[in-house]
């Protein structure tokens, strides 16, 4: 046992309380020589002042009696076990994480006898744990394993300097430069324990898909993937881009709002080959391909062993290709109001290509100059139906005489084909057009919407004011809302000169109708109405009168452009362009991270495919793998890019369905597929990172199976005996101490008076 004596004082307490006593010394000497104290009695009464004032500075000063004992003290061990996502995979009979936890509780007598050990789980940082007995109300996280943050975080949370380290991780963690500053920071010898299997099962794994949200017709675009190849170290490896092809003749690939995926063969674009060096690689590749069919192509990837026929992997995947302009062929049978309206909307818009040809001479037109001398070239039929159709997307065909021409029945079966092949054919009436045009009983009419009528006059000269049929349909529902729509239907001037039919074909869509004539079979005339044929898609309008729609802005602003939304409308949807989807998921790769929140991203574009900016509101609904549907926040991170995170996910396939409505107007829906499985279970133990923390940290790596804790331990110091402080007195901060005070004062006082001194 040893003694000592310390001044519990602050510095300034010190320094007051020794400039008070030299004040008080040099009162006491002063007072002395200004009463003429003798020497024998002077020295008394300064003794009993000076004791007194002793008494009191002792008082001020704190001093205390220190007693010490000697004790053995254990080298303190801080123990850091990885509690990220990667270690919830499977392992033996539990998981990683609790498997370490297991070791930890089986050495835990031999780890407490031998040191302190301070206990802390690491992931996205670090979280004290209550010693080793409070290991079993650690929690995994759902963040990944961050080295640097998490020692970081120990450094500076530690309460006193550590002897050594231990880290029991599986080495999945989220790698960042630093990890040897962060060692240096924590400043003690760190020895890695890995947890995990040392080698992967046969597998490959698409862990990243990038394409573009959309691409331009006929154009070339790239395809890029990440493979994850795992336990193939050796083997030849194949990563492959494939195409849907058509499973019949004029079939094509599917479009928008196509029957199930999948019916037609696959056709392989293009491969590349690898060899695996290791039992992880991480392949990457990119493809390119040309987009061919206006509406969602198709395309597949795989990957494999490139000696056997099937592949470990596979993954299908859609490309919206819309056109980049719109190449439009327009003839019409004679000039017209209609004629020049209509062209010059189409020339006034950049995304259109047009090429117009107006009969001028008729075949009964007199001559009386050879054509050579004529300004006017004859009418190019076959260089309009046989040579150059098949380079254009739209054909526009307005109030012209097949009979007056009197062409080949061959040219109207290549307009027939051209439609049946995914072309478009927008039909225009008038007096030189339909039965009076001599299309009866032609390949033309096998495609029109209705059966052209049998009266010698089909074409009536009139005025009336159409009627949509129903506003849902993209053409007639041009506004925001349908009230607006209709008010602005029911707003137009009417129109002059109208066709009659026989009957409307089965499964014709009539737009406008005549608000009081039927055709010959009792039906509603129609005046506009739309048929699929084949690929393809055929648009009649039975009046060219359509002009008088642009004057409706003299008696209502609102109506200033509606000509020219009908229109725009009417090419796209045509074309295909109206019908693709504006609201896109983005790829989604075969393996999710086990972390929560699972995130992805809901694309939505406005009319001209780009980002919509405003008015969007998306419904997002996920169904988990009991079935059970939930409606989930998306938020906006960037104009038209929405963030949809999921948490609480469930082992097994999930679903996502995104409706999106565009300025309170249903735009476009998607969907996106995934399967969830917690915690990478194919992952196995990082063995490279593992070990060059522990080179860093000064330790040494060593796998789980074959660690021995007495081993361990016995890189720590050896116990000490330190001199260990066991209590402290105070005695001069009792009450009798300033009683001895004041009694002292008192004396010196009374012997003053004694002899007669003030």
């Amino acid at each position: 046992m040893n003694w000592s004596v310390e001044l519990a004082a602050e510095p300034w307490q010190r320094a007051l309380a020794a400039a008070a006593a030299l004040v008080c010394g040099w009162h006491l000497w002063q007072g002395r020589r200004a009463q003429g104290l003798g020497r024998r009695a002077g020295a008394a009464i300064l003794v009993l002042r000076g004791a007194a004032a002793g008494v009191l500075l002792l008082a001020a000063l704190l001093p205390c009696v220190s007693v010490s004992e000697p004790a053995l003290v254990k080298p303190r061990l801080l123990v850091l076990v990885d509690a990220g996502y990667s270690m919830q995979s499977a392992s033996g009979g539990g998981t990683r994480m609790q498997t370490a936890l297991k070791w930890l509780g089986r050495n835990r007598k031999a780890v407490e006898e031998r040191c302190e050990p301070e206990v802390f789980a690491v992931s996205d940082r670090a979280r004290p744990v209550a010693g080793l007995g409070g290991l079993d109300r650690v929690e995994p996280s759902d963040a990944g394993f961050q080295a640097v943050d998490a020692i970081l975080d120990v450094a500076q949370a530690s309460g006193r300097k550590a002897d050594r380290a231990w880290l029991l991780s599986d080495g999945n963690a989220v790698h960042a430069d630093g990890v040897e500053r962060a060692l240096s920071r924590l400043g003690v010898p760190v020895d890695v324990i890995g947890v995990g299997p040392g080698r992967r099962g046969k597998g490959m794994s698409f862990s990243a898909i990038k394409t573009p949200d959309f691409v331009f017709l006929h154009g070339r675009f790239p395809v890029e993937l990440s493979v994850e190849a795992t336990g193939l170290a050796g083997e030849r490896l194949r990563l492959a881009l494939l195409k849907e092809e058509p499973s019949g003749p004029g079939s094509g690939p599917p479009g928008p709002g196509s029957g199930p995926p999948g019916r037609g063969s696959w056709k392989t674009l293009d491969s590349r080959t690898f060899t695996a060096g290791s039992d992880y690689e991480i392949l990457q590749a990119s493809f390119s391909a040309v987009a061919e069919s206006l509406g969602r192509e198709r395309y597949r990837l795989e990957a494999g062993i490139l000696s056997k026929a099937s592949p470990l992997a596979s993954r299908d995947l859609g490309v919206e290709v819309i056109r980049q302009k719109y190449r439009i062929m327009y003839l019409s049978g004679r000039p017209s109001y209609g004629y020049s309206a209509l062209r010059e909307f189409m020339k006034s818009d950049p995304n259109h290509e047009l090429v117009s040809f107006v009969i001028l001479r008729n075949p009964e037109s007199a001559l009386l100059v050879p054509d050579h001398e004529l300004s006017l070239i004859p009418f190019p039929a076959e260089e309009i139906f046989a040579r150059s159709l098949s380079q254009f997307d739209l054909f526009i065909l307005e109030n012209f005489s097949y009979r007056r021409f009197n062409l080949p029945v061959a040219y109207l079966n290549g307009l027939k084909g051209f439609v049946a092949s995914g072309g478009a054919l927008l039909v225009i009436g008038g007096e030189q057009a339909f039965g009076l045009g001599g299309y009866r009983a032609t390949p033309l009419e096998d495609i029109l919407p209705v059966t052209l009528s049998a009266s010698a006059e089909d074409f009536v000269l009139a005025r009336f004011s159409p009627k949509p049929s129903s506003l849902s349909h993209p053409l007639l529902g041009i506004y925001e809302t349908q009230p607006v729509s209709q008010a602005a239907w029911d707003g137009l001037p009417p129109l002059f000169g109208y066709a009659k039919f026989g009957s409307v074909r089965e499964g014709t869509s009539v737009l406008l109708v005549h608000p009081k004539e039927k055709t010959e079979s009792g039906q509603a005339l129609p005046v506009m109405a739309l048929r699929n044929y084949g690929r393809g898609k055929v648009l009649l309008v039975s009046t060219d009168s359509t002009w008088r729609w642009k004057l409706g802005a003299s008696r209502d602003w609102k109506l200033a452009g509606f000509y020219g939304r009908f229109w725009t409308r009417a090419v796209q949807y045509l074309t295909g362009s109206l019908d693709l989807s504006k609201v896109k998921f983005a790829p989604v790769p075969d393996k999710i991270a086990p972390r929560e929140p699972a995130v992805f991203i809901l694309r939505v574009f406005d009319e001209n495919f780009r980002p919509a900016q405003a008015g969007v509101e998306p419904t997002v609904l996920w169904t988990q793998p009991d079935g059970k549907v939930t409606s989930v926040w998306a938020r906006e991170g960037e104009p038209g890019a929405f963030r949809v995170e999921l948490t609480g996910l469930k082992e097994g396939g999930h679903s996502l369905k995104a409706s999106v409505k565009l300025a309170g107007k249903p735009w476009g829906e998607d969907s996106a597929r995934f399967s969830w499985h917690a915690a990478g279970s194919e992952a196995p133990m990082d063995r490279q990172f593992l070990e060059r923390v522990a080179s860093a940290g000064g330790g040494r790596f060593t796998p789980l199976a074959a660690a021995r804790a007495g081993e361990l331990l016995d890189a720590l110091p050896a116990v000490r005996e330190e001199s260990r402080l066991t209590r402290r007195h105070y005695p001069w901060t009792q009450r009798s101490w300033l009683l001895l005070a004041c009694l002292l004062f008192l004396a010196e006082w009374a012997l003053r008076r004694s002899r007669g001194y003030d």
